[in-house]
């Protein structure tokens, strides 16, 4: 380093000292994490920041070890936090405590078409399809399971997918105008 720069950089180092001991705490004791977590899980849901909730699902899923539903919401948040590997491991998390987990099912799926640029991998189309089984109302898992064959150049079996989505929605369900929409789409932009 030349001489101007290890200046400055005392310089630098003395004014970061003088605003902790201005505008700090330094006296503050350390707080433990155990005390940290008591601390915000007793703190209403709507004040805590994204990290602090994390630490509170954490909190919850280490109470409670066999429900999906703390890894679940985890992964959500984590993904939302553009942190897509650590979600992927989250919602796996959750469907090891339940492997019918609907909303992990998806939400993986989800998280690895995001990954892949929006290209659908040979997992995420089966993730799709068992969260469809399982529940015929997630009309959305059902749909993209067949835009994954259609993607893949299998029309047949995407048109025998999203009919099935169709024929499983009650009359009065706005979900099947919009996967009627969605089909009219795809067919139409795969003409030439």
């Amino acid at each position: 380093m030349m001489r101007r720069e290890q200046g400055l950089l005392g310089v630098v180092l003395v004014a970061a000292a003088g605003l902790y001991v201005w505008l700090g705490q330094p006296g503050l004791p350390d707080q433990p994490f155990a005390d940290r977590a008591a601390d915000i899980a007793a703190r209403d849901v709507n004040d805590l920041t994204p990290d602090e909730f994390l630490t509170r699902l954490q909190g919850i899923a280490q109470e409670r070890p066999d429900l999906p539903d703390p890894h679940f919401y985890i992964a959500m948040l984590l993904r939302d936090q553009g942190r897509g590997d650590d979600a992927i491991r989250a919602f796996q998390a959750a469907l090891r405590r339940d492997e019918r987990h609907v909303g992990s099912l998806i939400g993986l799926a989800d998280t690895l078409v995001l990954q892949e640029g929006g290209t659908f991998v040979p997992l995420a189309e089966r993730l799709y399809a068992q969260a469809w089984q399982i529940d015929a109302g997630q009309a959305r898992a059902g749909f993209l399971a067949g835009l994954a064959a259609w993607q893949d150049g299998r029309p047949d079996e995407a048109e025998q997918r999203w009919e099935a989505v169709i024929a499983a929605l009650p009359p009065d369900d706005p979900q099947r105008a919009q996967v009627l929409d969605l089909m009219d789409t795809t067919r139409q932009d795969a003409q030439p």
